[in-house]
């Protein structure tokens, strides 16, 4: 999977795509406070989401001139995509990352992570993207440093949302799993393999109809043979 983003805006049904066929743009021109130390910035990969404030926020991440090391961070319009902001890096040895929108207008990001612990990175921000905490290694979330989904979306006959995560679980890109938690990642009760072979980078996504739609990198060989998409309820993801 390339480096692309997506998002809707729901005020303007316009459907923002990060890269397209037509001619080359300088985007970093629109984005307001760009830092000019930046070589090399990249969208997600994965999808960007409207926040219940109407703001548009696309994950991206970047590295600074001289250096390898990588600061996840996001891109964020408060006029429906005609001038973008830069927000302050989530931290050092971050990069490819999804938000999601929690209760209280809280975002979390969730980052790949080069701490050398094979973890998620976890920070949050309370300002719209703008700045984040410090982050923090998540131990129920292994990875082998790769890309991974992660979407909020309504729990089934209930008020509450679920947090739902998917990655290659483990220290090698090999086992896609989905996890499911009710309590916005302090806990990951629920786990289901998609494929225990070979596999890389994943997209969630929630249907119109309630299930949740899995795109995935898998193989039999190695991780990057074909992509397999999977649809699947909460329902059965739960399932023992």
């Amino acid at each position: 999977m390339s480096n692309v983003s997506t998002l809707v805006d729901r005020a303007t049904s316009t459907i923002w795509v990060f890269t397209t066929w037509s001619p080359p743009v300088e985007f970093g021109n629109r984005i307001l406070g760009f830092d000019p130390r930046i070589t090399y910035n990249a969208n997600g990969p994965g999808i960007g989401i409207q926040l219940s404030s109407g703001r548009l926020v696309v994950p991206r991440y970047y590295r600074l001139k001289g250096s390898s090391d990588s600061y996840a961070h996001v891109i964020y319009s408060d006029d429906h995509g005609r001038t973008w902001h830069q927000g302050k890096p989530a931290g050092r040895y971050t990069n490819e990352n999804q938000v999601v929108e929690l209760a209280d207008n809280v975002l979390m990001m969730n980052a790949r992570s080069y701490h050398g612990k094979n973890r998620r990175a976890i920070s949050i921000s309370r300002d719209g993207g703008e700045t984040w905490s410090e982050p923090k290694l998540d131990d129920a979330l292994v990875e082998p440093v790769c890309e991974a989904g992660f979407l909020r979306l309504p729990l089934p006959g209930t008020s509450r949302k679920g947090l739902l995560f998917s990655n290659p679980a483990a220290t090698t890109r090999t086992n896609m799993t989905v996890r499911l938690s009710y309590d916005d990642g302090a806990t990951w009760p629920v786990a289901k393999v998609l494929h225990a072979g070979p596999s890389a980078y994943s997209s969630l996504v929630a249907l119109r109809d309630g299930t949740i739609g899995c795109l995935y990198e898998r193989g039999q060989k190695g991780p990057y043979e074909k992509l397999t998409y999977a649809r699947f309820s909460l329902e059965w993801l739960a399932q023992r």
